[in-house]
């Protein structure tokens, strides 16, 4: 992929620290199946970052390892991982480039304090936004759509409730056929009509379908109309700014948009199976969506479902929000009962109609599970969610434990990405259940 122009990664003396003498040299890239784009692969030590970090007893380094090992695969750019358990921060680390293609193993290094793109993590965030305006009495769960957003009735749709958006029961999981959605991501809105005007595949509440975009789109507009303020000043008013965030929001100014880590479409071509999911559910392929994602307009947009940015440190402290039942450094922001209710009102156990394997949501989030999870085996209770592709965040109550997983790579299917569940597997399987 081409070079992009040199970028000042925001760093502070901690995050710059040097890598601790147990980092191991990543071997040589070994792409285990034919790949389109590779990115350069360094000496791991040269291109690990350690940001502030408090001993404990969880064999972290092993974890870190593996994290290694999944970089020298070439799938990412960069990799950040951050993991706090019982409430601290036991693990920070970066490794890899802001950039796709550095001019120097140790140019445009990524550090604890480079920003990262949640993608569709960026979901629990807009939830957790409409549970507080539910605390407030704004909004209520069971609120119809089409009661704010009149041109949202048709087809049937006046049936759709506010939870039913929110855990992808409500039957529109596509884009509008013939929307110019590279023109839409670039201008960083979709059109309200379209998505007014979908026919729903399904009635309310019966069957769950995964919807990247457009649902949320109507979420938006709810929250907007209801409120009469636009959706992110409502963020940081209402959460951000009270619990001291410097930088998550949806976007970023346009003066930071050069300290954002960029994308690449990496692994082998995209199952035929897998491009008709994304093209049917996003609009377009993943080859021409990720570039635009790398584009200004899009790192300063407003996307409810797409496009809120952070550091590793930040994204971990809006999920531990959630862990502790809403409240964080003695600020409350949520009700304990609006967490229980978005992380115990679950879907049914059934295949979703999207991505053709089992999945279980709350109001808001994708849920763990015993034998099936996103998050590692065994994580019942745990919650959180997925980004294009393998962004991962979730917190584990019954772990005491909150890990923020983030990558720049986008494949979509190759043998590496074991080496990506590797590292959830294991940092599960080392922090015991309470």
């Amino acid at each position: 992929m081409p070079a992009t122009q040199p970028r000042r990664a925001l760093r502070s003396p901690q995050a710059l620290r040097a890598p601790t003498p147990s980092a191991r040299p990543a071997s040589s890239p070994r792409p285990l199946l034919p790949a389109r784009a590779l990115v350069d692969v360094h000496e791991a030590r040269a291109v690990t970052r350690i940001g502030p970090e408090e001993g404990c007893a969880l064999p972290l380094d092993v974890a870190w390892r593996d994290v290694e090992r999944l970089y020298a695969t070439g799938l990412h750019p960069a990799i950040a991982l951050n993991v706090a358990w019982q409430g601290r921060t036991v693990l920070d680390r970066t490794i890899g480039h802001v950039e796709n293609t550095p001019r120097g193993p140790t140019r445009h290094v990524a550090t604890p304090d480079t920003l990262f793109n949640l993608f569709s993590a960026s979901k629990i965030v807009t939830a957790t936004l409409v549970h507080a305006l539910v605390d407030d009495g704004d909004l209520s769960l069971d609120s119809r759509p089409a009661d704010f957003v009149p041109e949202f009735a048709s087809h049937g749709k006046d049936r759709i409730r506010l939870r039913h958006l929110l855990n992808h029961t409500a039957g529109i999981p596509d884009m509008p056929a013939g929307l110019d959605v590279p023109a839409c991501l670039r201008e960083g809105r979709v059109p309200l009509q379209p998505v007014c005007d979908l026919v729903p595949q399904s009635a309310p509440g019966e069957r769950v379908a995964y919807s990247p975009l457009a649902a949320w789109v109507i979420v938006q507009e709810v929250v907007e109309r209801a409120t009469g303020r636009p959706l992110a000043r409502l963020l940081r008013e209402r959460l951000l700014d009270p619990l001291g965030f410097a930088h998550m929001d949806y976007g970023v100014p346009e003066g930071l948009v050069d300290q954002v880590a960029r994308h690449a479409v990496t692994g082998p071509p995209v199952p035929a199976i897998m491009d008709r999911i994304f093209r049917r559910t996003v609009g377009v392929d993943l080859d021409t969506a990720v570039p635009i994602t790398n584009s200004p307009r899009f790192l300063t947009a407003v996307l409810p479902s797409a496009n809120v940015i952070g550091t590793p440190r930040e994204v971990t402290r809006f999920l531990e929000l959630l862990r502790r039942g809403g409240e964080l450094d003695g600020v409350r922001v949520l009700s304990e009962l609006a967490v229980r209710r978005a992380t115990t009102s679950l879907t049914p156990r059934q295949f979703d109609g999207t991505f053709g394997f089992p999945m279980r949501y709350g109001l808001g989030f994708m849920m763990g599970g015993r034998r099936f999870s996103l998050f590692g085996l065994n994580t019942a209770g745990a919650f959180g969610h997925l980004g294009l592709s393998t962004v991962v965040v979730f917190t584990d109550p019954h772990r005491d434990l909150t890990v923020t997983f983030l990558n720049t790579g986008k494949p979509m299917m190759d043998l590496g990405m074991v080496r990506w569940y590797q590292v959830l597997q294991r940092i599960a399987s080392m922090v015991p259940r309470r």
